[in-house]
């Protein structure tokens, strides 16, 4: 059985150079096919993004990204990344749909879906804050005129926009990528293991209230076989089972929802200190729209005797042009780009919407086409060419001219 072999990184924090050589370490012994960086990259390139990045003063310093920009160092995997709450803005708003940051090395944009190898990846950018996400971001250029004097925090949080094409999303994906976590996922896991080394989260499990509470309705929909973030600075592990989602979630805490309260009671009396064990699905014959069963992988920043990155295996779809096809590797998912057009079509209705209150399925039923009508050399995402990552404003246009237009 072929499983392609990912490396997965919790947040960067600039720390690439680290991050390669513990990667080509572990790649000479095993190949890896693909690392995934889940945010806070920090993918500084002069320095004028020190104006965008939510980092204090004396703390800014750059990171290892410009030498990679510049075509001084090569990453030496491919490696597709996301955005975190400590980003250089300036750079990535200029790349809402995702592109090259330097040769190996993609952004995923604001949100996004594409086929790598036969793995269909899913992701979102940013962090949840409820009082934004209905808001709009103000444009690169209003941004640029006023010298990056805005809120520039808030440019992180996740919009409604963002997230949308991703709810509408009806066929399977196989790793979703986010960078805070979903809020119910803590609760299947080992509370109790965690608040050992996060002894201040206990107040926000009480509360329902670590993490995005998006992002745990989008789980619960698209049912992912992998669920992978940062954020938090530890690392944390879980199992949700999608056919069991209204029994008693963890075998190592026990929970339950206080009557007239918003309140949870957790019970860590348990004696099991053992690392929660995540249980493979089971494998299926033929594919469905879903998995029973996501595993949820939380990682570290890159800092010594912290555990910040770890091999995750997946089956790939041997069918599927991104396995098969010898001259590209990666490909825009169609049905995710539809969905985009759907939702600017009806964004001006549905922009002041609670995300609960869509319809979904109704909005994405204009999804129209199976696999074999798709046109694929069309989504093949062209392979790097010298500098392309010095153009972002070329290749957003690209993309808008042949998906959006």
């Amino acid at each position: 059985m072929t499983k392609l072999r990912i490396a997965v990184q919790g947040c960067c924090h600039g720390q690439l150079n680290q991050i390669y050589r513990e990667v080509s370490r572990l790649h000479e012994k095993t190949p890896i096919d693909l690392l995934i960086i889940l945010g806070d990259f920090q993918s500084i390139r002069n320095s004028q993004d020190f104006k965008s990045i939510s980092i204090p003063p004396k703390y800014q310093k750059f990171g290892d990204f410009v030498s990679y920009y510049n075509n001084e160092l090569e990453a030496p995997v491919p490696t597709i990344f996301i955005g975190g709450n400590h980003e250089s803005m300036r750079h990535l708003m200029l790349l809402p749909h995702g592109g090259y940051a330097a040769k190996n090395i993609y952004y995923m944009g604001y949100s996004n879906v594409i086929w790598f190898k036969g793995i269909r990846i899913g992701s979102l950018s940013g962090i949840w804050k409820r009082w934004d996400f209905n808001k709009q971001r103000p444009s690169w250029n209003d941004l640029e005129s006023d010298d990056w004097r805005t809120n520039i925090r808030a440019l992180y949080h996740v919009r409604l926009s963002d997230i949308a094409p991703l709810f509408m999303i009806r066929h399977r994906i196989d790793i979703m990528l986010s960078h805070d976590w979903p809020s119910g996922v803590v609760y299947h896991g080992d509370i109790k293991h965690l608040l050992k080394f996060k002894p201040f989260f206990e107040q926000d499990i009480q509360k329902g209230e670590l993490g995005s509470p998006a992002t745990w309705q989008l789980l619960r929909d698209l049912c992912p076989q992998w669920w992978l973030s940062a954020h938090l600075h530890v690392r944390f592990q879980a199992s949700i089972k999608h056919n069991m989602r209204n029994s008693q979630s963890p075998n190592h805490s026990t929970l339950k929802i206080k009557k007239n309260s918003n309140e949870i009671d957790l019970d860590l009396s348990s004696d099991d200190d053992e690392k929660p064990t995540v249980v493979k699905s089971e494998e299926k014959g033929e594919p469905s729209s879903s998995y029973d069963e996501t595993r949820f992988l939380a990682l570290d920043k890159c800092l010594p005797r912290r555990r910040w990155l770890e091999i995750v295996e997946v089956e790939p779809d041997k069918s599927h042009v991104s396995w098969k096809d010898k001259d590209h590797s990666m490909f825009w998912d169609p049905e995710f780009i539809n969905n985009i057009r759907i939702w600017k079509q009806n964004e001006d209705a549905l922009r002041n919407k609670s995300f609960d209150d869509i319809n979904w399925m109704e909005l994405s039923q204009s999804n129209g086409k199976e696999d074999m009508d798709i046109e694929w050399e069309k989504y093949a995402i062209p392979e790097y060419t010298l500098d392309i990552q010095k153009d972002e404003i070329g290749q957003t246009k690209l993309f808008a001219d042949k998906f959006l237009s």
